[in-house]
């Protein structure tokens, strides 16, 4: 049996859901995905917004904690907090979603809400920095932590601009997520990783795709992850960067892709599952 403990990213299960639209509801029952993600072997389930919102009002937060706890499921995941840095109406928006993540967080026990940015606000790392620290704290008090994710499209582009954020926030709660697909559209050589401390790495997360891609980078983003082994990512080289830092948490696997949601439920999470634990197995090298 592997000792690696993997999340469920929100996509994993979400089914035909459109990730990249405002209104990006799974057209699956909350139930169903845990269930699912639970028999595959999965240790952790995530879940976006508006189908936050719809599991509080269909089920209630009190069972679905019960609902995690029964599946197997320990580490429950939120997300994506945008906007937390800026000012006017969009700030508004983003302090209401903060506020339902927090509350739900708190209820269910989360273990931490995803944020970051991908409109490519051009923002200071001091005022980043500031915001974040706020954001956590706010975090702290509800019991989770943050999980910051650098996107090549967004204010903060790669795990180095996000590890400079995090470290100037200063925050005990607020920490780093590196995805590999973000990480390889950056630009970023993976064996840049390895100098990442620990101690800030709140997630890693992890998919595969081409090494080129067609039409808009954020498009892709959404459209075109696969399994791993099914693109053209050093996905091993990834992984053992990312083990080489001694980061000791669970591994979020994050596909988003269309062919991925035409998939039966059960058959994309159990292939998410295995194609992913095959990298974290076998060894380093």
């Amino acid at each position: 049996m592997s000792t690696y403990e993997l999340i469920a990213a929100c996509w994993v299960t979400a089914g035909d859901a459109d990730a990249g639209a405002e209104e990006d509801r799974s057209p699956l029952g909350v139930r169903e995905r845990i269930e699912a993600a639970g028999r595959a072997g999965f240790k952790g389930f995530g879940i976006g917004h508006l189908d936050l919102l719809d599991a509080e009002r269909t089920v209630g937060f009190p069972d679905l904690k019960l609902m995690l706890a029964d599946n197997g499921i320990e580490h429950f995941e939120i997300e994506f907090l945008m906007n937390w840095f800026t000012t006017g109406e969009d700030r508004k928006r983003s302090d209401k979603i903060r506020a339902d993540m927090l509350r739900a967080a708190e209820a269910v026990g989360a273990r931490h809400i995803k944020c970051g940015d991908h409109t490519g606000a051009k923002v200071s790392v001091d005022r980043l920095a500031e915001s974040f620290a706020g954001l956590a704290a706010d975090a702290a008090e509800a019991g989770t932590r943050l999980a910051l994710e650098p996107m090549p499209f967004g204010a903060i582009k790669t795990p180095q601009e996000g590890l400079e954020v995090v470290q100037r926030a200063g925050h005990p709660a607020g920490g780093l997520l590196v995805d590999i697909w973000h990480t390889q559209r950056a630009g970023v050589d993976f064996a840049t990783l390895a100098d990442l401390p620990a101690e800030h790495l709140t997630s890693i997360e992890l998919d595969d795709a081409p090494l080129t891609w067609e039409g808009d980078l954020l498009a892709d983003t959404f459209n075109g992850r696969r399994l791993c082994g099914e693109g053209e990512f050093d996905v091993a080289g990834f992984v053992d960067a990312i083990k080489s830092t001694g980061y000791q948490g669970p591994w979020g696997v994050e596909i988003l892709g269309a062919e991925y949601r035409k998939l039966p439920l059960e058959e994309a999470v159990n292939a998410a599952y295995a194609t992913t634990l095959s990298f974290l197995d076998r060894p380093a090298g």
